[in-house]
């Protein structure tokens, strides 16, 4: 770490690279990567691959573009975002393959979960691990075609992520180095970054060993084959239902405009995952699913996703479900059931016809391009203050937090907000009485 290069103090990036070489050396050493220049490479260790770094790229970006760090901000730039192109890829092979390599993936959320301890304790740190897979992208030019040649892929059949920089990557890198280079950083600070740098190196060395050779013994379906970001939790075996809890997820985003001004693509992910989720609960009696379905309500209530939204998603469930396997419609009515629970907990304090009402006069008032933009949000809030009065703490400041930003909203719209929680509280309050009353409205 003192010597110096040409007389000069060494950069950050000089730092990194030579204290990462062994590392880097042992990596490309790995089974892996000998398989690929061999030709023995199954495509199943390639798909595994793409969904390892999916999870970790989920998980960086999102840290990262949140991350208050400045150093953090002043490297990180939108053109060096990966999941997307990892999500092209894996979307390529999904009609083939929708099992995960769960000893990569393991492996994979290791890495995520470490990621998101740096995120809180040393967010500076992160930069390391930018920094080992920023590097990758220069040998992406060199396994693009390995990877083609060995799979028949043309460029845009499942290449994206080594594609992401195009021909120059080296283009690329040099933005990012001068980025990098042009940092502050104090002695202990550059420590950091390279520690974290030998660390990723080490961690994502055990993903590639586990991608060959794949045990058999280690694949299953799970919630990363459709989400990065869901873990390992459990999801149908059942093509066909995990197909279903997709289409369930879409046509409710698309019912609800909400959902996607929100949470973007991202929720999208989560949507489609805890949908698959939602299926998995079908084995069990009524009362486990009620159990389950309610604490993931009030989970996603807190989070500005009133119960209302997950009745609806789990009544379009049992009707994909259904259209997809109607010889276990028995099976799949238990979701209505538990959604048909939501709704009479929720139409305790707050009824349909007030909900309607309140969605009506919330829309006539703001006028048809807000009532494009946002459709139903008089009834999601009034939705929210059932559920925070129902137990759900942070459900209506969650959702009122949002839609009354000024930077989004303007105040008519703000203002339009504010009346009807004031409302839906009164309403609620004539409906159960004065030990009802908050000051929240």
């Amino acid at each position: 770490m003192n010597q110096s290069w040409h007389g000069q103090p060494p950069t950050l990036m000089d730092m990194l690279k030579a204290s990462t070489h062994a590392f880097h050396e042992r990596l490309q050493a790995a089974p892996y990567f000998q398989a690929l220049a061999d030709g023995r490479l199954p495509i199943e260790s390639y798909v595994a691959q793409l969904q390892a770094l999916a999870v970790v790229h989920a998980v960086l970006e999102h840290e990262i573009e949140k991350s208050p760090n400045d150093a953090v901000t002043a490297v990180w730039q939108p053109d060096m975002l990966k999941l997307p192109a990892l999500l092209e890829d894996l979307s390529y092979f999904e009609p083939r393959f929708m099992e995960a390599s769960n000893g990569s993936v393991d492996q994979a959320l290791k890495i995520a979960k470490a990621i998101r301890l740096l995120a809180l304790q040393e967010p500076l740190a992160l930069l390391g691990y930018v920094y080992v897979l920023e590097g990758s992208m220069l040998g992406a030019q060199i396994l693009m075609p390995k990877f083609a040649h060995a799979f028949k892929l043309a460029k845009d059949e499942g290449l994206s992520y080594f594609n992401c920089y195009g021909s120059d990557p080296l283009a690329q890198w040099s933005k990012y180095r001068q980025r990098m280079n042009a940092l502050m950083l104090g002695a202990e600070g550059k420590s950091k970054v390279v520690q974290a740098a030998c660390e990723f190196f080490q961690l994502i060395e055990s993903v590639f060993v586990a991608l060959f050779p794949l045990q058999s013994s280690a694949k299953g379906l799970n919630a990363v084959a459709i989400n990065p970001d869901a873990g390992r939790h459990p999801v149908p075996s059942d093509r066909r239902e995990v197909q279903a809890a997709k289409d369930a997820a879409l046509l409710c985003w698309q019912r609800f405009p909400y959902f996607e001004l929100r949470y973007g693509e991202r929720g999208m992910r989560f949507a489609k995952s805890d949908g698959a989720w939602l299926v998995t609960l079908c084995q069990y009696d009524q009362a486990r699913i009620d159990q389950q379905v309610q604490w993931l309500g009030r989970v996603l209530a807190a989070r500005g996703m009133p119960t209302l939204l997950l009745q609806v998603h789990l009544e379009i469930l049992a009707d994909r479900l259904v259209a997809a396997i109607p010889e276990n419609h028995l099976s799949y009515q238990k979701l209505l059931v538990a959604a048909t629970r939501l709704r009479e907990k929720r139409c305790e304090l707050i009824d349909d016809d007030c909900s309607r009402t309140l969605d009506e006069e919330f829309d006539q008032s703001v006028g048809p391009i807000y009532r494009e933009r946002v459709g139903h949000a008089g009834s999601l809030l009034a939705a929210a203050v059932a559920d925070e009065l129902n137990g759900s703490a942070g459900s209506v400041d969650s959702i009122r937090q949002w839609m009354t930003d000024a930077s989004r909203f303007d105040s008519v719209w703000i203002n339009i907000v504010e009346e009807t929680l004031a409302k839906a509280y009164a309403y609620a309050h004539l409906r159960k009485g004065p030990e009802h009353a908050t000051d929240k409205a």
